[in-house]
C-alpha cells in the first residue's frame, strides 16, 4: 500500500524485504535470515565465540562469519538448521 507522509510517497513493506526488492527466492532468503538470527542469538546466549562455533559445526570460521553477516544465499536452510541442532545437543 502506498501512502503519502509529509509529502513523501512511502510504500508499506510486505513484511519480507527480499520480496519488496523483487528477489525470486524471497521466502527462502527470509527463512534463512530468521534462522541466522536465531543462531546468532543462541551463540550470544551461550557465550560461544565464532571460532568455537565454527569448530563445533565443522565449518570454516569465514563461513560462519558470512552467515552471521547475512551472506547466506549459497548456504542451505538445512545446514543452518543443523548448526542450531548441534548447539542444542552439544553445548550445555
Amino acid at each position: 500500500m502506498t501512502k503519502i507522509i509529509n509529502g513523501v510517497v512511502v510504500e508499506e513493506s510486505s513484511g519480507n524485504p527480499y520480496s519488496d526488492v523483487g528477489l525470486p527466492d524471497a521466502d527462502d532468503m527470509l527463512a534463512k535470515a530468521m534462522l541466522a538470527s536465531q543462531l546468532e542469538d543462541k551463540l550470544n546466549e551461550l557465550d560461544v565465540t565464532p571460532t568455537q562455533a565454527a569448530e563445533l559445526f565443522d565449518v570454516p570460521t569465514a563461513w560462519l562469519t558470512d552467515l552471521l553477516l547475512g551472506k547466506f544465499r549459497n548456504i542451505s536452510r538445512d545446514k543452518i538448521i543443523a548448526c542450531l541442532e548441534q548447539l542444542k545437543t552439544r553445548v550445555p
